[in-house]
């Protein structure tokens, strides 16, 4: 049998899963830990249910290949909302469930020597989760710092992408699931999903409403124009996000290195 440390070095070297103990001290000696958040949520007939996962421990690999960093295993299972909760393959964690176990998990690697840890989002509603549990360990631990970041918020409106209808967003739209694509295309299926398209009322950025009157109007646990999904745009999509990303993480690690002081 071959020796496993005659393999070549490759970019999970940077994954907890795969880090030696002997390299444990890392935790402590690296300028932060990433924690990609995800879910098992239905994007529609053309999308995997792991696709919020996919998304954020890819632009977790790809920032960590950038700005060396821990990358945690993702969190999978979150807590869904009611417009996708029903729908076939969601697996939907009780809310307060959900943010204890996020709480934990923060608060063990925090433990572990982390003192900067980048909690990097692909599901909409962990945002709310992931506040409340920063501001719990930072509570704690005021030596610490989380930052809680949304990838699609860094996608610059003014970016030339290659989505004809509102930028391509949309739960499991052109945006998302070419973004899906770039990293791992297993479950993606353009021609298993139909157009539908992207609803968003003026007030969506002020106001939200849960239950009736909530859903989008058309929305069929997926909105959007899927014809528009490719790999090809999803690489597009992540070479626009990751230098944002790497100037939003610069400037935050330098922000809360000036507040040590």
């Amino acid at each position: 049998m071959a020796d496993p440390t005659d393999q070549p070095d490759h970019r999970d070297r940077n994954d907890v899963l795969t880090l030696a103990g002997a390299d444990a001290a890392r935790f402590a000696t690296d300028r932060f830990v990433v924690l990609p958040l995800g879910s098992i949520e239905y994007h529609g007939p053309h999308a995997p249910l792991g696709t919020d996962a996919t998304l954020a421990l890819g632009f977790a690999r790809e920032l960590a290949e950038r700005s060396p960093c821990l990358v945690l295993p993702p969190i999978t299972y979150a807590f869904t909302p009611q417009i996708t909760s029903a729908r076939p393959g969601t697996l939907s964690v009780a809310p307060d469930v959900f943010l204890a176990y996020l709480t934990e998990v923060l608060r063990a690697t925090v433990r572990a020597g982390a003192t900067r840890v980048l909690a990097l989002n692909g599901h909409s509603e962990n945002q709310f989760a992931a506040r409340l549990a920063a501001e719990a360990i930072v509570l704690e631990h005021p030596e610490a710092s989380v930052a809680v970041v949304n990838w699609w918020r860094l996608v610059d409106p003014d970016a030339p992408l290659p989505f004809t209808e509102a930028g391509g967003n949309g739960h499991g739209g052109p945006l998302e699931i070419s973004t899906t694509a770039a990293f791992d295309a297993r479950g993606v299926g353009v021609a298993a999903a139909p157009d539908i398209a992207y609803e968003a009322p003026w007030w969506r950025g002020a106001a939200q409403v849960v239950g009736r009157g909530g859903r989008p109007i058309g929305f069929e646990g997926y909105h959007g124009r899927i014809g528009e999904v490719s790999a090809a745009a999803g690489r597009e999509v992540i070479d626009a996000v990751v230098p944002n990303l790497l100037r939003f993480v610069d400037g935050w690690l330098e922000r809360a290195a000036s507040d040590d002081g």
